[in-house]
């Protein structure tokens, strides 16, 4: 070790023997070190509550506490503190049970200073190793964590990407899932959903229909009304989203609204025939446990009554836009069936409030070749 890491360097050095602390103080502070003295295991760990030690030079058989017990405590609560015994006593066994409990050595009294100032040396070049071996490992790891989310983040932005050219190529559903994304988002946040939820909510509603990349656009586009065949293509692609993402994206609620943005309030929707029904008071375990796994969540029938509107208020291959009135009553209709009541009215809460005033929800961007703000 240098003369510069020995300034640096603080020992305690603890021995119930006046003179043994004079001495070795004395003789390691002659040698750059910065010393401080114990006389037995009590003091000893006060100091190391409120000094920062990097070694402590420990005697064994003290009164009170033992060099043994202090050096338990000092491994369990200091574990950065390199401890080196000293006793007058030479037996292997002890020496190499202290060893196992986490000393860097064990030398015998008279101590031998050459000895020991050999042994420091060692047992702080260890010591500075084993942190910046620590340090190194633990900011590897933050630093793979950080590429890891960015290249998780790039995946994430490639797939919205190819969701936004599929959309471009189509005038029809143009801007969709920005569109559904914002009113998703304001009627979550105006039934004062969690914020950490609507974030979830933002995300799938931006990459709620990329398993369309998986639907052939002559489907996709077709002017005249589907076969049966056709359509569960079309319907394929809640599936095919949430197989995209689920490698990319860890969180399994917003896996779960891509994958369920056309399910109904009924039960009546796919790909699952999940309800958003909740189960009336008194049922039985199994049947509240069986509901609980089958009910939407909030964030999916959000979406839904979202992509419904949007959908129904542009223009299509098989039939011009809807106006905003026939469509909420569309919405006002499919209260209790395709749609969660709570939902519908929020927005049309919402639609209402827009029609009254010209500031209504400055976040949602306005369908093109639309009036209202949805």
């Amino acid at each position: 070790m240098s003369t510069g890491n020995k300034n640096k360097a603080k020992i305690l050095i603890v021995d119930d023997e006046l003179r043994v602390r004079e001495i070795l103080s004395r003789k390691l502070a002659d040698n750059g070190y910065h010393c401080l003295t114990a006389p037995d295991g009590n003091n000893a760990l006060k100091i190391l509550k409120t000094d920062h030690v990097d070694l402590v030079l420990l005697d064994i058989m003290m009164p009170g506490k033992s060099g043994h017990d202090v050096l338990q405590e000092i491994k369990a609560m200091y574990p950065d503190t390199a401890v080196i015994m000293i006793t007058a006593v030479a037996d292997v066994q002890t020496a190499i049970s202290l060893m196992r409990m986490g000393a860097y050595d064990y030398i015998i009294k008279p101590v031998e200073l050459n000895v020991l100032s050999l042994s420091l040396d060692r047992a702080l070049e260890k010591r500075e190793l084993i942190i910046e071996n620590r340090d190194y490992q633990l900011h590897l790891e933050q630093r793979v964590e950080e590429q890891t989310q960015k290249i998780r983040q790039s995946f994430l932005n490639s797939t919205a990407s190819l969701a936004y050219a599929l959309e471009a190529k189509d005038k029809y559903t143009h801007g969709h899932s920005e569109r559904v994304t914002e009113i998703a988002v304001t009627v979550a946040q105006e039934l004062d959903v969690p914020k950490a939820t609507v974030e979830k909510i933002r995300m799938a509603g931006l990459l709620h229909d990329v398993g369309k990349i998986g639907v052939s656009e002559l489907i996709l586009n077709k002017p005249g009304k589907l076969t049966s065949e056709e359509f569960e293509l079309v319907k394929s692609h809640c599936e095919i989203g949430e197989r995209i993402l689920s490698p990319i994206v860890e969180d399994k609620e917003i896996l779960e609204m891509v994958r369920h943005h056309h399910e109904r309030y009924d039960g009546t929707g796919y790909p699952d025939g999940l309800s958003g029904k909740q189960m009336t008071p008194g049922a039985s375990i199994s049947a509240v446990t069986e509901a609980y796994n089958n009910i939407l969540s909030q964030g999916a029938l959000a979406l839904a009554v979202a992509d419904a509107y949007d959908a129904m208020t542009s223009d299509r291959p098989y039939r011009p836009a809807m106006p905003t009135e026939d469509a909420c009553s569309e919405l006002e209709r499919g209260k209790g069936k395709q749609f969660d009541p709570n939902i519908v009215d929020t927005f049309l809460s919402l639609t209402n409030k827009g029609k009254k005033a010209t500031n209504f929800m400055p976040k949602l961007k306005k369908p093109e070749g639309k009036k209202d703000p949805f």
